[in-house]
């Protein structure tokens, strides 16, 4: 916009005068300037994620948040998080105030009181750019094993061909009901006759139309067309984007690239594909003009791949340039930094007053800034531990630490994801070599910080000295309904969903469907707020993030969803679901009143769920009037007599002696399912089998203090 501003002679005193200045204007403010326009909503999400606004634009929707210290009207914002209309295959709202993105390959749940106006505001932008789109959306795998059709996997963006015959003289067609259809000729009759025809990763083929739906071009980052080194660049600027580095990736597939390509000579040795080599061949600095990192051999069949090799080495001095080919001179400064910082922390260059705390804290904090530059950081590493000649001896494994904890926190680009994988994999399991745990270790926390997206907060500096003491989990407290206790290990990459699943298998449910149906929420301001915590949102960052606003936050395990049938053989889980359905009986959620006295059934059914419930807490005697009065709803108990009450209380205990108190609850559970109870929600229709509590709002809460749908006591 300067450049502009000074090429066309503009400043405050001359207004702009031509219309094509005024154009390349607003051009420049509309692709430079991420949220200029956008329209801004207030939205929240959930617990971790740090979404304080929503903004729509024309290419798509970004997550928000206020920089720290500015809170004022206007002030800087910071983008968390990017999806364009080509990502966004419909949006939907499942409750009041309540946002869900269903994405080609995730959900997102947002929170916002205008959320009706988001969600047509963004549904005529996905309507206009799907007009006259050749691009479709893949809402389904389609994995044929005929080559001559295309196989994607959910999410693909396919781009559709014309129909034409693929050699003169010749058809494309396919066989229909043991029919020879010629798809060229079905246009005249239909749209293709439920065949479409489209091409993906360079390949082209036909394909079901229901398994597609119409979609928005896709915002792909034009490459070079030459296939020189231009491309690094190129490359640099794309992790930033993980659309963009998918197209990159996708872009380069194909047999590995060989040394007799065109930019380089004849002399030249094939590498094998996914290794850091095949990447520095790909994306680093030509090593030609390199000389201070690398020696020159004599031998002229070497020379390429002995220079590559020592751009992959460990170094002693710094570095000069930074690794990857960066055009932006304020970048390879940042990388030479970097790299003196990654030297610190390996004891191999003077920390110059500085504690290896500082150090690693000005690390992540780059690769948190500057996405652009976490591959840099990977790859400065990754150099500095292979074939580590450091008089230090603890040098490698230091640096083989400051991997593992990069890995936890920051994802690379899906260009280098292959070739780091198969690194670490190669030092985990080759027999011999050394630091083979700590590369799995590193494995296990890459896959999952590309599955989670990376830690959204810096680690407190409690948690960052535990890691650098070689301490990389810790005891949290979760609590179940009625106040059971579960003190859970939680690491540095573990998410709510690992929690979910752990307390599930403790429950022994390990299916898929039933993880749905379970969900941590975190509590604060003593029971007053309560807020569903994302799946993907890491534990420590939320304890991170609550210490800081209120250091009594609690973390429950809940179930919200109903549709599994229960069981009854697992102790942990019949007492969990018992004390979560009880209060809820107690208010009288699951009977529907009678206008007059209750039938006999009714009083019996009522008075043998108080018996389970006196025996379900390993009473034998008859209970008391007191004790009664507690075990039935109160609209219910005041229809009868106490002393009638007592009598049937009376009759089913003698039938709850030979029960545990395990099986008193299950038989509590079984006979409330078996009742088809069927409480009343506030819209006044019915849930079946047992209510099904819906996700609160972040600090929503009920009119007696208590987020919606949980217990009337605290655990």
């Amino acid at each position: 916009m300067k450049a502009l501003f000074a090429q066309n002679q503009l400043d405050t005193q001359r207004p702009l005068v031509t219309e094509s200045v005024k154009r390349a204007v607003v051009s420049i403010a509309r692709d430079s300037w991420e949220v200029y326009f956008s329209r801004l909503f207030p939205a929240t999400g959930s617990v971790g994620t740090g979404v304080q606004i929503l903004a729509v634009s024309h290419t798509g929707i970004k997550l928000l948040r206020m920089v720290k210290g500015s809170h004022e009207a206007g002030g800087p914002l910071r983008v968390l998080r990017t999806y364009s209309f080509a990502d966004i295959l419909f949006v939907t709202i499942p409750s009041q105030n309540m946002l869900e993105f269903n994405l080609a390959s995730e959900k997102v749940i947002l929170f916002s009181a205008r959320a009706h106006q988001v969600k047509t505001l963004v549904d005529d932008f996905i309507l206009e750019l799907k007009k006259d789109s050749d691009y479709v959306v893949a809402v389904r795998n389609f994995l044929p094993e005929d080559p001559a059709l295309l196989a994607f996997h959910k999410g693909d963006i396919i781009h559709l061909q014309p129909l034409e015959p693929p050699r003169m003289g010749y058809s494309a067609g396919c066989v229909v009901g043991k029919k020879v259809v010629y798809l060229e000729e079905l246009r005249r009759r239909g749209p293709d006759f439920g065949w479409r025809f489209g091409t993906i990763h360079g390949r082209v083929g036909r394909f079901p139309s229901e398994l597609v739906q119409p979609a928005a071009a896709p915002d792909f980052l034009q490459l070079p067309a030459e296939p020189g080194r231009g491309r690094a660049a190129a490359v640099a600027a794309a992790v930033a984007s993980t659309a963009a580095a998918r197209e990159v990736g996708r872009r380069r597939e194909g047999p590995p690239v060989r040394a007799g390509s065109a930019d380089r000579g004849e002399d030249g040795l094939a590498l094998p594909p996914y290794t850091m080599l095949e990447f520095a061949q790909k994306y680093f600095r030509d090593p030609q003009r390199r000389p201070q990192d690398g020696l020159r051999p004599k031998s002229k069949e070497g020379r390429e791949s002995r220079t590559l090799e020592d751009m992959l080495c460990f170094t002693k001095t710094p570095l000069q340039d930074s690794l990857i080919e960066l055009s932006d001179s304020s970048l390879n400064k940042m990388a030479t930094d970097m790299f003196l910082a990654v030297m610190r922390f390996m004891g191999d260059a003077s920390l110059k007053g500085q504690s290896e705390l500082d150090v690693l804290c000005t690390l992540l904090k780059l690769c948190r800034d500057h996405e652009v530059m976490r591959d840099e950081c990977y790859c400065q590493v990754v150099k500095q531990i292979t074939d580590n000649t450091s008089t230090k001896q603890d040098s490698c494994q230091r640096g083989w630490r400051l991997l593992y904890i990069v890995a936890a926190y920051r994802s690379c680009s899906e260009v280098l994801q292959p070739h780091l994988v198969r690194f670490l994999q190669d030092v985990g399991r080759t027999p011999g070599l050394p630091f083979q745990g700590i590369a799995k270790a590193c494995e296990q926390n890459l896959q999952r910080t590309l599955r989670f997206g990376g830690r959204l907060e810096l680690p407190s500096s409690m948690e960052l000295r535990a890691m650098l003491a070689g301490r990389s989990s810790k005891r949290q407290l979760f609590l179940l309904p009625g106040g059971l206790e579960r003190h859970l290990k939680i690491k540095t990459c573990t998410v709510a969903l690992d929690v979910v699943e752990e307390i599930c298998a403790e429950m022994a449910l390990t299916r898929p469907e039933a993880f749905d149906e379970y969900v941590i929420f975190v509590v604060t301001n003593r029971g007053q707020h309560v807020c569903p915590l994302s799946r993907r949102a890491y534990i420590l960052d939320v304890a991170s993030e609550m210490e800081q606003v209120d250091g009594g936050y609690t973390l429950w395990f809940r179930r919200v969803l109903w549709d599994q049938p229960l069981k009854f053989e697992n102790e942990l889980y019949v007492t969990m679901h018992y004390n979560q359905v009880l209060p809820d009986y107690l208010k009288g959620l699951f009977s529907s009143m009678p206008a007059g006295q209750p039938g006999e059934q009714q009083l019996q059914q009522v008075s043998k769920l108080a018996a389970l419930q006196h025996r379900a807490k390993d009473h034998f005697y008859l209970p008391s009037t007191r004790e009664a009065q507690e075990y039935i709803p109160a609209q219910l108990y005041r229809t009868v007599a106490a002393a009638a009450w007592l009598s049937l209380l009376g009759q089913h205990q003698q039938q709850m002696q030979a029960l545990s108190p395990h099986q008193a609850r299950a038989q509590f559970l079984e006979l409330q399912q078996r009742r088809g109870a069927r409480p009343l929600h506030p819209g006044g229709q019915p849930e079946w089998p047992l209510p099904q509590h819906r996700h609160p709002r972040p600090g929503a809460v009920s009119r007696g203090g208590r987020a919606r749908g949980e217990p009337a006591q605290r655990p």
